[in-house]
């Protein structure tokens, strides 16, 4: 509450429902000491705002009779000055899609029909406490970066160095690798890498190392003669060799095995190879792209990955940060996610509650943007109101909503704790350990479909459970 000295503060409410307007101004007089200015439309409410700038606005969302798009408003709201206006939205069934992500990315918070006057002060009275809401939240138009058939956004201003690198890697004819947890997006960046390049016309070609037994990884990627081995039935031409003078994706390295690790070494130095059973050097023209769910130098002093490979590979290498720290990034996946998955099922998805939203940023996503699209691809098949909400959602996220009591002005991305901190690092790995308990739990500790769920591979799932001590669990 504000007290009775404190100057009166101005208010801008965008709505024209009149008597929404008085349910605010009541509530103002009575709560919060503001003064209350109107505008009936978006359009208005710029103008005004051109003029001066309030304490506080509180936006009308619910669908307006002139049928507006407040995406103007809003990012003219987000954009200018610093720290930003807080922006409270009013509104019954969440945002349409168009705009949600920058509504979401504005917005301080919310509060529905009827008007809780309660919440509304309490709202306004942290803004003017210099909130979380009140802050600067992050970039509102985002990085593009665009290939011939994809294309690779973010509004995390710490990846823009990243995916400029990454840009000017495509251009020289270099082996490139590329480190992060499994589903951070390594298979799309090195996409994006080759329909970058100059060898975008020729073919790229992918081998999931970490899906193939070890003894037919070599023949995999150098081929075999008929007869090199048992099941060597006929000649068999390998990957480095089909992808002819294009560009070929080795996923998992980290997998491979001392012979294999010097085999790799010779090709990116000489572009040599022999088939497995045949005497008869061959050489590669493809490019090489090369990547790990592991850091490499972990496993290089522990003498498990040849210091020459690792050494020649790093020279050129991205780090992509799991989605757990890009949180700027989580909404605007998730709606280009919900926008696919309608076009390739016929769904009409309308809205989105920001519960829904508040759902998927508080979670910590162990299995990354590959876990994010198949939780939201879930949701809009559940969907049978056009409406997303958290009911919509996996179990799991039903507890993942912050307390409205402590969470009226949720916290901005730059309110955040270092993400580098020990501490935090601490409950992430527990939050993580917690959610593969569950996960096995649900699904009766059945590794694949426990796999399947959180959007990672076999191997993906076997390594977090070694990391946290959970490969005895079993069903009892």
């Amino acid at each position: 509450m504000i007290s009775a000295a404190s100057p009166r503060r101005d208010a801008l409410l965008v709505s024209e429902d009149q008597s929404l307007a008085e349910q605010v101004r009541g509530c103002l007089e009575e709560d919060a000491r503001f003064s209350l200015e109107m505008a009936a439309s978006f359009g208005q409410a710029e103008q005004l705002l051109e003029l001066r700038r309030p304490h506080a606005v509180m936006i009308d969302l619910r669908r307006s009779a002139t049928g507006e798009n407040p995406a103007s408003l809003l990012h003219k709201l987000g954009g200018g000055g610093s720290p930003r206006i807080p922006v409270i939205a009013i509104s019954e069934t969440g945002y349409v899609c168009d705009w949600a992500a920058v509504a979401d990315l504005i917005v301080s918070g919310h509060v529905q029909l009827p008007l809780d006057r309660r919440q509304l002060a309490q709202l306004l009275a942290s803004a003017l406490d210099g909130s979380p809401g009140a802050c600067c939240a992050g970039p509102l138009s985002p990085r593009v970066f665009r290939g011939k058939t994809v294309t690779f956004k973010t509004h995390t201003p710490a990846l823009f160095p990243l995916l400029e690198e990454l840009t000017t890697m495509a251009a020289h004819d270099v082996t490139v690798l590329l480190v992060g947890e499994t589903g951070t997006g390594k298979t799309t960046l090195a996409r994006l890498i080759h329909e970058l390049s100059s060898r975008h016309e020729s073919k790229l070609l992918t081998v999931a190392c970490g899906a193939l037994p070890p003894d037919l990884i070599e023949s995999e990627l150098f081929g075999h003669v008929k007869g090199a081995f048992t099941s060597a039935e006929q000649t068999r031409q390998g990957k480095f060799e089909a992808a002819r003078d294009g560009t070929l994706l080795l996923d998992e390295i980290d997998v491979l095995g001392p012979a294999q690790q010097a085999k790799l070494l010779r090709v990116i130095e000489t572009g040599e190879f022999e088939p497995v059973g045949c005497n008869e050097t061959r050489t590669s023209q493809a490019r090489l792209i090369v990547a790990s769910n592991v850091d490499l130098r972990q496993l290089m002093d522990r003498n498990t990955f040849r210091a020459d490979l690792y050494y020649r590979l790093s020279v050129l290498e991205l780090r992509i940060p799991p989605l757990r720290e890009r949180p700027q990034d989580i909404v605007p996946l998730a709606l280009d996610f919900v926008d696919e998955c309608c076009a390739e099922h016929h769904v009409l998805i309308r809205r989105v509650h920001p519960d829904f939203l508040a759902c998927l940023k508080h979670y910590h996503w162990p299995g990354n943007v590959r876990e994010l699209k198949n939780h939201v691809r879930r949701a809009v098949l559940f969907c049978r109101s056009g409406i997303l909400t958290p009911g919509e959602l996996s179990p799991r996220f039903q507890g993942n909503l912050p307390d409205p009591a402590t969470a009226a002005v949720p916290a901005g991305p730059c309110d955040r704790q270092p993400l580098g901190t020990r501490t935090l690092v601490e409950k992430m790995a527990t939050s993580e350990r917690e959610a593969l308990e569950q996960a096995l739990q649900a699904h009766n500790y059945n590794r694949t479909a426990t796999a399947t769920a959180l959007g990672l591979s076999r191997v993906g799932l076997y390594k977090k459970m070694k990391k946290y001590g959970l490969l005895n669990l079993h069903a009892h």
